[in-house]
């Protein structure tokens, strides 16, 4: 259960305490631990920064960044995000094609789809 649209720090800690404990899986590639999953038990809050309490893959415990995880949900401000799926890009990439190509445009002949300049 993830919640990928909380804006207030109180809606995030309120989440936090409805979905704890669960499994999360870091998804900071630059950490050591990426890509796995690990259970977290319990958040804290340390020099202002909210970490959550997590079982480490030799059974000890330790403490993660909550914006290292997925628990807000995937996509965070980690990297760019793409709210199209494939069908929409290709959608979209269509619907582009033929506003060039139309009059109503103005660029008739001035322009490519996927040019880097007109």
């Amino acid at each position: 259960m993830r919640f990928p649209c909380l804006r207030r720090e109180g809606d995030r800690l309120q989440q936090l305490r409805a979905v704890l404990p669960c499994e999360v899986q870091v998804i900071a590639e630059t950490h050591p631990l990426f890509g796995r999953l690990l259970a977290a038990r319990s958040f804290k809050r340390w020099n202002g920064v909210l970490m959550l309490v997590v079982d480490l893959p030799d059974g000890s415990p330790g403490t993660i960044r909550a914006d290292a995880t997925d628990v807000f949900g995937v996509g965070g401000p980690q990297g760019a995000v793409s709210v199209l799926d494939a069908a929409g890009l290709r959608e979209l990439y269509s619907l582009v094609e033929r506003l060039c190509a139309s009059r109503v445009a103005g660029i008739v002949g001035k322009a490519q789809v996927g040019s880097p300049r007109p």
